[in-house]
């Protein structure tokens, strides 16, 4: 037992280790490329650091400490004299520690966007060409779907899961997300600057490997208007074998997010965001979904690049859930308060407080108190 666990603490020292050796060895191509005037290879390279306290209600009071290093290299094809108008990306993560809402929080949505356990992957590779001066751009390979669809820009700044793409979708069907990205196929259509369609199809189960016919697709689409800083999105999607209640498969749901800037000051500025999702009442798990807060950004004067924001996320219970835990209550509420100071050009703290009320409507659980503190390092 003690020999398995000083292995398995050895491999993750050794993973972290090629991480690292891999960040330097790619930061020093694309330096040494944009020496020679290419600028052909972008990198990106960050680690997100973070403890979280459950300070009462939920499973149980405790704290843990997790953390997701990415690398991301962004290679574009015709700078590099290869291949007009076309652009690959390769994204590598590691993550580690301890997901707090399975072990403190007992929470349904998942109070921090960057819980996995102990894992290292490729994550993204994909290839995207460019057609007709931009207009439509296709791409194929294993691509997040969160990427692109249904995303909120205000909402990035909050730690909750349920502020990058709503449970409706996380919740009930297995598709290209966090953290596991699948094989996919992408168009898209920029009408003009203001208006854009995109459609794709996804692996149903990313989680296995090869493609399987047989754990069916994600197919999802989404036309996004945007204007003076606004923008407004409209998406559908199905997921062909996504379980639903009586035991049958295939799953349909909607979604709308807005993000509309309220108010602009000298340094600083103001806006909303709201999102709204709904599936098939035969859902498994959730049956919709309705999250919306405000973002601050230069609140303290002399302080235009930090970020603050206060928010709610409501997950509603499928007919289907309830029936499988009876006397569980009708939704689950999260209320996260968060402010993100930059330090540095590259580093960044980011406490938050999160009230999560019905933690995955179990009545046995008391609404919890969450505490987290996040450091961010990018390069």
């Amino acid at each position: 037992m003690l020999r398995r666990q000083f292995e398995q603490r050895g491999l993750r020292k050794v993973k972290k280790s090629i991480f690292l050796y891999v960040c330097i060895a790619c930061l020093g191509v694309s330096n040494a490329m944009a020496e020679e005037g290419t600028g052909a290879i972008t990198t990106e390279v960050s680690y997100v650091a973070e403890a979280v306290r459950n300070l009462s209600g939920g499973l149980q009071k405790g704290t843990k400490y997790e953390a997701a290093g990415t690398l991301g290299a962004t290679v574009d094809l015709e700078k590099a004299g290869l291949w007009s108008g076309a652009t690959a990306y390769v994204e590598f993560i590691i993550d580690h520690g301890t997901d707090p809402s399975g072990t403190l929080i007992g929470d349904f949505q998942t109070a921090s966007n960057i819980a996995d356990g102990n894992r290292t992957r490729l994550q993204q590779v994909w290839f995207e060409q460019s057609l007709m001066d931009g207009a439509i751009a296709v791409l194929v390979g294993t691509h997040d779907l969160n990427a692109e669809f249904n995303v909120t820009e205000y909402g990035g700044l909050f730690t909750n899961s349920s502020f990058g793409i709503g449970p409706e979708i996380s919740g009930n069907a297995a598709t290209s997300l966090f953290p596991e990205a699948g094989l996919a196929a992408r168009i898209a259509f920029h009408a003009n600057d203001q208006l854009a369609f995109s459609a794709a199809a996804y692996d149903g189960d990313p989680a296995t490997r090869p493609l399987r016919a047989a754990e069916g697709y994600m197919y999802i689409a989404e036309a996004a208007y945007s204007s003076e800083g606004a923008a407004y999105k409209l998406g559908l999607w199905r997921h062909t074998k996504a379980p639903v209640q009586g035991g049958g498969q295939g799953l349909s749901g909607a979604y709308i997010v807005i993000d509309q800037p309220l108010w602009d000051w000298d340094g600083g500025s103001m806006g909303a965001f709201l999102q709204y999702g709904l599936a098939q009442r035969s859902a498994e798990n959730i049956k919709n979904y309705v999250g919306g807060g405000f973002h601050f950004s230069g609140l303290i004067p002399g302080r235009n690049n930090d970020e603050a924001g206060i928010a709610f996320a409501r997950a509603d219970f499928s007919n289907n859930y309830r029936s499988l835990n009876p006397g569980f209550k009708k939704a689950e509420t999260a209320i996260e308060l968060t402010y993100r100071a930059p330090l540095t050009d590259w580093l960044a703290v980011q406490p938050a407080f999160q009230y999560i009320m019905a933690p995955s409507g179990d009545p046995a659980l008391r609404n919890a108190k969450v505490g987290l503190l996040r450091l961010e390092l990018s390069l």
